[in-house]
């Protein structure tokens, strides 16, 4: 008789060299921090209520590129799971780019 073992709960990765802890931390601030700075860049060029509304649209738009990032890769039997921007970020790109 076999036994079910139930699916296993991969650890975050870590990542390790210098090239991919840059592009980590460059993914990380472009989740992060891009819809704060282009709205306070559109509030600084045009008005306070245009700024707030494009922070809206972006902090969106960030939303989807976070779940499409997520979709490409972390594993299937732990996509319920809660992470982090940076743990998003280190699943990418240990996953995509720095194998």
């Amino acid at each position: 008789m076999e036994e079910i073992v139930p699916n296993r709960i991969e650890l975050i990765p870590k990542i390790k060299g210098t090239k991919c802890k840059f592009y980590l931390l460059l993914l990380y601030i472009f989740i992060t921090y891009t819809p704060m700075a282009a709205s306070l860049l559109i509030w600084y060029e045009y008005n306070f209520l245009i700024g707030f509304a494009f922070f809206l649209f972006f902090t969106l738009a960030m939303g989807v590129v976070i779940s499409k990032l997520r979709l490409l890769s972390l594993p299937p039997n732990q996509m319920e799971m809660s992470y982090s921007n940076m743990a998003i970020a280190k699943w990418f790109l240990d996953k995509n780019i720095c194998y």
